[in-house]
C-alpha cells in the first residue's frame, strides 16, 4: 500500500461539485491526491483564491490515504500538459473511460505530481482512509495579520 494525502472539506473519497480540472471534464468522478501532506495543503491554497489570509477555508481534514500500489497507472502525458488544457483533459477523460487503473499518476503544475482517483472504479473500496486530522488554516498562515494593515494589499509586492 502506499500513502496518498488529501486535503478536504468531507472525511471521505467522494467528488462533490465534480467541477472540470486540469486533468478531466466536468462530471468526472475523479478525485485528487497528493504525494506528502505539504503538497495536499498547496494544491487547496492554490485553488482558494481569496483577498485576505483572514478569507482562507476552515473546517478542512487532512486525510492519509492508503492505496493500492499496484493500482497506479504510469501513463506518459502529451508533451503540451502545461498549456494545452484540450489536450491534458483528453488524456484523464481517456484514462478515465477505459477504466482500467483505480490511479493515474500526472505531472503537478506546481512540481512533482499528483494521482487522479478514479471514484467509481470497482477498486475503490481498497482505499483506506488511514488517518484524518482536522486542519485549520488558521494559526501558522493567518498569523500575518498583524503584519499588514487592514485595508491595504496583503501580498508583497517587489516595487522597489
Amino acid at each position: 500500500m502506499t500513502a496518498l494525502w488529501r486535503l478536504s472539506n468531507s472525511q471521505d473519497l467522494l467528488p462533490r461539485a465534480r467541477p472540470a480540472g486540469r486533468w478531466h471534464g466536468a462530471g468526472a468522478a475523479v478525485v485528487v491526491l497528493d504525494a506528502t501532506p505539504a503538497a495536499a495543503v498547496f494544491a487547496r491554497l492554490a485553488q482558494a483564491e481569496v483577498a485576505h489570509p483572514r478569507a482562507l477555508p476552515r473546517n478542512y481534514f487532512l486525510l492519509e490515504v492508503r492505496v493500492p500500489a499496484q493500482a497506479v497507472a504510469d501513463l506518459r502525458p502529451p508533451a503540451a500538459w502545461q498549456t494545452d488544457l484540450q489536450a491534458s483533459r483528453a488524456f484523464g477523460n481517456a484514462w478515465l473511460a477505459q477504466g482500467e487503473a483505480l490511479l493515474l499518476k500526472v505531472p503537478s503544475a506546481a512540481g512533482g505530481c499528483q494521482y487522479l482517483l478514479n471514484a467509481d472504479h470497482p477498486q475503490l473500496a481498497q482505499c483506506q482512509i488511514v488517518s484524518s486530522v482536522a486542519y485549520p488554516f488558521t494559526p501558522h498562515l493567518t498569523g500575518i495579520d498583524g503584519a499588514v494593515l487592514d485595508g491595504a494589499g496583503w501580498l508583497a509586492s517587489a516595487r522597489d
